[in-house]
């Protein structure tokens, strides 16, 4: 698919950023990871501890904010899936 995208909740912010990064960059693509504005910190960690194991630069990017973020990933022509976890 290329690149995709990952909006996760906050009462979840290691398990769900878990199932979903691996699984996308496993296939071959890379991810942009917004987790919630909340609970950002388990992301993070996540995230370096992905870098520390080999993961190349750039494979996953991890963006912050809250709607305003969440519309600018579901609006970018160049994102070509996205997972999410939530309602309304």
């Amino acid at each position: 698919l290329g690149v995709c995208a990952g909006i996760c909740p906050f009462n979840f912010p290691a398990m769900i950023p878990l199932w979903m990064f691996p699984l996308c960059v496993t296939a071959g693509n890379t991810m942009v990871l917004k987790p919630s504005e909340k609970t950002p910190a388990a992301t993070m960690l996540l995230a370096q501890l992905a870098k520390e194991c080999g993961l190349p630069d750039g494979v996953l990017q991890i963006v912050h904010g809250g709607k305003g973020m969440v519309d600018k990933i579901c609006q970018h022509k160049d994102i070509h899936a996205i997972s999410f976890v939530g309602s309304n």
